[in-house]
């Protein structure tokens, strides 16, 4: 890191696959470091805090080829601010998995972390990349929202249609998601939470299937917007 200076960074990026009838998606969350302004004269060090932001989520355009996607996310790096550590969270499931290796090869300035996303109870490991079930990604979305753990800030470009999004998980048949698992995926990455697994119930509150409870997630984003 930049001579040990504050603030410190550290990203997040979560992509979500896709091509045809729904895009690929981008998530940015940046874990940051930073002095707080005031002075501890118990330890007389200056005050710190980390905290989680959100600092982009956008689709990709509709159709983008798979082979694009890893010069596309090279130059997307290319924005941040250099020297900080990129972790880079792809969705390999399906026809991620061959996504996944193009991601390898092509070497970019960021750690890659493939995720299964499963129907399963408990998360587990292949030889290519660790799975997860969809209820644990979103109830992790849900838990890290309602604890105010990330910051988001009110002018966030696409900041409705992820609302929107988180909303109608479950709910509304068919209805887009390629923003909010872009953003499961970096979020799972950056503050994985322990799943409760081995079990055929969902945890309680969980953002899937046919749970009312899911619209606090849309209901608190909305009161921080």
């Amino acid at each position: 890191m930049p001579n040990g200076l504050l603030p410190r960074s550290v990203y997040w990026l979560g992509l979500d696959l896709g091509l045809r009838r729904n895009p690929s998606a981008l998530a940015l969350l940046e874990e940051t470091t930073r002095e707080t302004g005031e002075f501890d004269h118990v330890h007389w060090v200056k005050k710190v805090e980390t905290v989680l932001v959100l600092r982009d989520v956008r689709p990709v355009r509709l159709e983008t080829p798979y082979l694009d996607l890893p010069p596309l996310v090279e130059r997307y790096l290319r924005l941040l601010k250099p020297g900080f550590p990129v972790h880079l969270t792809v969705d390999a499931g399906g026809v991620g998995a061959p996504v996944v290796e193009l991601f390898r090869r092509a070497r970019l300035e960021a750690e890659l972390h493939p995720v299964v996303i499963t129907g399963g109870e408990s998360v587990g490991r292949l030889p290519h990349a660790t799975t997860v079930p969809r209820a644990a990604l979103l109830e992790n979305v849900r838990i890290r929202l309602e604890c105010r753990e990330i910051l988001i800030p009110k002018r966030l470009p696409n900041l409705a249609a992820l609302r929107d999004e988180l909303a109608s998980l479950g709910v509304r048949a068919n209805h887009p998601d390629d923003l909010a698992f872009a953003l499961a995926l970096g979020l799972w990455t950056a503050r994985p939470r322990p799943f409760v697994g081995e079990r055929r119930e969902l945890l309680p509150g969980a953002p899937v299937g046919d749970n009312s409870r899911q619209r606090r997630v849309a209901e608190l984003m909305r009161r921080r917007g």
